[in-house]
């Protein structure tokens, strides 16, 4: 079978494009700029635009499930970039999907698709899409996963993942987290933040993904969890596996907040990412601690590994290629 991949470059598809290769499959990969991580695998590269309906036509030629990994991930609560990548590409997509004989697209949308409220319930596939958050990412994939379901049908099947926090090994360039964790281990981030994540292995979400190209059901939607772990336990984490002292002095969240207001100044300025922002002090302050992933264990065979190996397998990555 050949399966096309976009986002291939990024963290979830590098290690995606290793798996299905691995597991006998031709792979096709769109990559806009950067192969990074992808250098010196048995893969047909195209290059291309994620909003260019002829070059996801040529992506998708010949290939018989569609991996649409493609996003904009922003941490400002403002960025028009998210709606383009993260929803009207969706319907470009579709276009070209059907266009070349498709069967199966499994298009992954995120944890932030959906409104966490009420934080007192569990917080599975039943609740209602983040369509009317102030938050451009979020608003954004709640949208593409709208689009995206809506158009599941018999000529073209689609599935959506959901996952939360991903964290691994093969990650190139590196991600926000990515980043978080080098910054951790070197040292970097002088205090903590109250909060955290519900974290999942890349690994994890990879094979579950693999699964869906015959388990998943048409039109249906699956969160991809792993566990609940505070800042403060990532950075013990990491300074048992050798990295820097975990912070004496957690910041008060209002302090941080002050503080999140000149780190996105100074990012617009100088043309960079924040250490954090607003919005992302809202994730962590918010982040649900009761995710389910029972759906997809049922379905998918979908199982998260325990945190402290992932970290063990992270650190020991980073540490191979020199990150660290």
């Amino acid at each position: 079978m050949k399966i096309a991949v976009t986002g291939a470059s990024g963290h979830v598809g590098t290690n995606l494009c290793r798996m299905l290769i691995e597991e006998g499959f031709s792979v096709k990969a769109l990559i806009h700029s950067s192969t990074l991580g992808l250098e010196n695998l048995d893969l047909e590269l195209v290059r291309g635009d994620i909003n260019s309906e002829s070059d996801l036509k040529n992506l998708c030629r010949g290939c018989e499930t569609v991996f649409n990994l493609a996003a904009c991930i922003s941490i400002r609560r403002k960025d028009d970039a998210c709606i383009r990548t993260n929803a009207e590409s969706c319907v470009t997509l579709i276009s070209a999907a059907k266009s070349e004989g498709v069967r199966r697209i499994i298009h992954f949308s995120s944890i932030h698709a959906f409104n966490h409220e009420p934080m007192n319930h569990i917080l599975d596939e039943t609740r209602e899409l983040a369509l009317d958050s102030t938050a451009s990412y979020d608003r954004s994939k709640a949208l593409g996963q709208k689009i995206m379901l809506d158009a599941s049908s018999s000529e073209l099947e689609v599935v959506v993942l959901n996952p939360t926090a991903i964290v691994g090994p093969c990650d190139y360039k590196p991600s926000l987290i990515g980043n978080a964790v080098i910054r951790f281990y070197k040292g970097q981030n002088p205090t903590l933040i109250p909060g955290g994540y519900n974290w999942v292995d890349v690994r994890d979400i990879c094979r579950a993904a693999i699964n869906s190209i015959n388990k998943g059901r048409p039109g249906q939607c699956y969160l991809l969890g792993g566990s609940w772990q505070s800042l403060e336990t990532l950075a013990g984490a990491i300074s048992q596996l050798g990295g820097h002292k975990v912070p004496a002095i957690t910041l008060p969240m209002w302090l941080a907040g002050v503080g999140a207001i000149f780190l996105n100044l100074h990012a617009t300025v100088s043309g960079t990412t924040p250490l954090y922002t607003p919005m992302s002090l809202e994730a962590l302050k918010f982040g649900h601690r009761n995710i389910s992933s029972l759906k997809a264990a049922k379905e998918l065979e979908f199982v998260s590994r325990p945190f402290a190996q992932t970290m063990t397998d992270t650190i020991s990555w980073f540490r191979q290629i020199r990150y660290i």
